[in-house]
C-alpha cells in the first residue's frame, strides 16, 4: 500500500511534464515564409488605415498615405541630386516620385510592357515643357505617347533604381509582392551592365512596411537588396551593402516565363548565338495564382475579372506555400462537396494560408450561425459630392473620365447613371483629414464650363444602356457634338426637416453655374437620396 501511495504522485508528475511538454510544442509558431511575412504586413497597413485605394492593399504593392511626403525627402538626397538616368517601377506608391523626377529634368525610364522586345521605356517630353505637360505625360493612356523603347544594345548607365516593396528590413532585405518580375528586371539590367555598382537602389514605403531584421535563409540569390528606405518620416541608409544578383539565373526560369517578357527570349537568342549553352528550367512551377477561385455570377464577374487569368507567382512563393493552397471543392453528382478546414487564431499569419483580403473578410459571428459579418471596405472617407446632370444616352464614362484628366479633376469614385441622364462625383480627403472649404471650391472651379464633346453616327457601337440607333441613321456620317453639362453641389450630413425640406448647412446654399447659364441651387440634403449602386473607381 505505501508502495501505490508512493507511485501515485511520481505518475501524476510524470503526466503533467508530458502534458507541459504537448503543450509548448503546440504553441510553437510555425517558421515565417515570405508569404506569411507580406499578409502580417498587408494586415497592419489595413488596420492602421495608411492604405489608399480600395481593395489595393492585399496582393500587390501597396499604396500609402504620406507617399508625396517620403518622395520630397528622397530630393533632398545627393544620390538624387547627382543622378541623371532614374529608372523607376510603376507601382502607385511611386508615383510622387516619378512627377517629381520630371521636374527636377531627370530622365525617367519605365519598364516596359511585357509584350514588348525592349529593355524599358524612356518618358520624353519637349524640352520647353510646362510642368502640366510633364505631369501628363505621365498619366498619358496611350503607351505610344510620350515613351520611347531602349532596347538591349543600349550603352545606357542608371544612376538610381527606385522599386516597390511590401517589407524591408533596416539592414537592407526586401521582400516584393510574390511574382518575382521585379527582382528579374534588375537582374536582366545587371546581366547588361545598365546597372553598375555604382547605381543605388532605392526603395518607398510606409513605416509600418520597415522591421528591423528579416530571416536570411528567407533570400536567395536573385533576391534584390537595397541600399537606401525611404519613408514619410525618415531614410534610412543601410550599413552595408548586401551581395546583388549577379545576373539573369536562366535554370530558374521556364520557357512559359520567356513568353510572357519577350525581351529575356531575345537575350536569350543572342546568348545562344554567340556560342553560349542555356538551360531553362524543365518543370514550370510559376502557376497562375486564383486560377481556382470559385466563377463569379453575372455583372460582378464582368466588371472585376475582364479576362484576367490572375498573376504569375514565383516557384519560392508556391513552394513556401506548400499544401496550405486552398484548391477548388471537388463537384460530385451535381452538388459541392465542402471541405473547408477553418483555421484557429494559433495559426494566425504564420501558416501563409491566407490568400488575398478574402479569408480577413470570411469571419463568422460567436453565435455559430454561419452568417458573414459586413465586409468592412477601406477606401478613403467621403465628404462631398457633385451631381452631374444633362447627360444624354450617347454619353459614356470613359468620356466623362477623359475630361475629368485634363481638368486634374480627381474624384475618389463615380456613380455612374448616364441611362438617368445623371451621374455623382464623390470627393474626400485621401489622407484622411476633412475636406476644407478650399478642397471644394477648388473642385468646383476645375469643373466651371464643363461640356463633353462626343462623336456619333457611323457604324460605332451605341452606348451602355442607349437603343440601338434605326437602320436609316446606322450609317449615317461621323460627326461630333458638344454636350453641356450641369453641375450640381451636395454635401453629405444634412437633416431634413418636419416638413420634409432639406435643411442646408454652412455653405449650402452656394450657387454653382450649369452650363445653360442658369444658376443651380445647392442644397445639402440631396446627398442623402444618392443610391451608390454602381461604383466606377477613377
Amino acid at each position: 500500500m505505501e508502495n501505490q501511495s508512493n507511485e501515485a504522485p511520481v505518475a501524476a508528475a510524470a503526466a503533467a511534464e508530458v502534458s507541459s511538454t504537448i503543450v509548448s510544442l503546440t504553441a510553437q509558431p510555425a517558421e515565417p515564409t515570405k508569404r506569411s511575412l507580406r499578409v502580417q504586413t498587408w494586415k497592419k497597413i489595413q488596420e492602421g488605415k495608411v492604405g489608399v485605394g480600395f481593395n489595393g492593399i492585399f496582393n500587390r504593392i501597396p499604396a500609402f498615405v504620406d507617399a508625396d511626403k517620403a518622395a520630397a525627402l528622397l530630393i533632398q538626397e545627393e544620390e538624387f541630386k547627382k543622378a541623371q538616368h532614374i529608372k523607376v517601377n510603376i507601382d502607385r506608391a511611386l508615383h510622387d516620385f516619378k512627377e517629381l523626377s520630371l521636374l527636377a529634368n531627370k530622365s525617367v525610364y519605365l519598364p516596359s510592357t511585357r509584350d514588348s522586345p525592349a529593355l524599358c521605356l524612356k518618358v520624353d517630353v519637349p524640352a520647353d515643357a510646362t510642368d502640366d505637360q510633364k505631369k501628363e505625360a505621365l498619366r498619358v493612356q496611350d503607351i505610344q505617347k510620350f515613351r520611347s523603347e531602349i532596347g538591349l544594345d543600349t550603352n545606357l548607365k542608371l544612376d538610381l533604381v527606385v522599386i516597390g516593396s511590401v517589407v524591408v528590413s533596416r539592414d537592407g532585405y526586401r521582400i516584393g509582392r510574390g511574382n518575382g518580375f521585379a527582382d528579374l528586371d534588375i537582374g536582366l539590367l545587371i546581366e547588361l551592365g545598365v546597372i553598375t555598382p555604382e547605381t543605388t537602389i532605392v526603395t518607398i514605403v510606409h513605416d509600418v512596411q520597415v522591421v528591423d531584421t528579416l530571416p536570411v535563409n528567407l533570400f536567395q540569390k536573385y533576391d534584390t537588396p537595397v541600399d537606401i528606405i525611404v519613408t514619410p518620416t525618415e531614410v534610412i541608409r543601410v550599413a552595408k551593402r548586401l551581395p546583388r544578383p549577379s545576373g539573369v539565373f536562366w535554370e530558374l526560369l521556364s520557357e512559359r516565363r520567356l513568353k510572357i517578357l519577350p525581351v529575356l527570349q531575345q537575350l536569350k537568342e543572342q546568348l545562344e548565338k554567340s556560342g553560349k549553352k542555356i538551360t531553362l528550367k524543365e518543370e514550370d512551377t510559376d502557376i497562375e495564382q486564383h486560377q481556382n477561385s470559385r466563377r463569379r455570377r453575372g455583372p460582378l464577374r464582368r466588371r472585376f475579372q475582364r479576362g484576367n487569368p490572375g498573376r504569375t507567382t514565383s516557384q519560392t512563393d508556391n513552394e513556401q506555400q506548400g499544401d496550405n493552397t486552398q484548391k477548388r471543392t471537388p463537384r460530385r453528382k451535381g452538388r459541392f462537396i465542402n471541405r473547408r478546414r477553418r483555421t484557429n487564431k494559433s495559426e494566425g499569419d504564420q501558416s501563409g494560408v491566407e490568400v488575398g483580403a478574402k479569408s480577413e473578410d470570411r469571419k463568422f459571428d460567436e453565435g455559430g450561425a454561419g452568417e458573414r459579418r459586413p465586409k468592412k471596405k477601406n477606401r478613403p472617407h467621403r465628404d462631398f459630392c457633385v451631381k452631374l446632370t444633362n447627360l444624354t444616352r450617347d454619353i459614356r464614362v470613359k468620356d466623362l473620365k477623359t475630361e475629368l484628366r485634363k481638368r486634374e479633376c480627381n474624384p475618389l469614385s463615380i456613380t455612374w447613371k448616364g441611362h438617368f441622364g445623371k451621374c455623382f462625383l464623390h470627393f474626400g480627403n485621401r489622407n484622411g483629414a476633412p475636406s476644407t472649404q478650399d478642397d471644394v471650391d477648388k473642385v468646383l472651379k476645375s469643373l466651371n464650363d464643363l461640356s463633353l464633346t462626343i462623336t456619333t453616327g457611323g457604324d460605332s457601337a451605341p452606348a451602355a444602356g442607349a437603343e440601338e440607333p434605326p437602320a436609316e441613321t446606322a450609317n449615317a456620317p461621323l460627326q461630333t457634338k458638344t454636350i453641356n453639362v450641369n453641375v450640381e453641389l451636395l454635401k453629405f450630413g444634412a437633416k431634413k426637416n418636419a416638413g420634409g425640406n432639406t435643411s442646408a448647412g454652412e455653405g449650402g446654399n452656394a450657387n454653382v453655374n450649369g452650363e445653360d447659364g442658369s444658376a443651380a441651387n445647392v442644397g445639402e440634403g440631396g446627398a442623402s437620396r444618392i443610391e451608390s449602386v454602381d461604383t466606377t473607381t477613377v
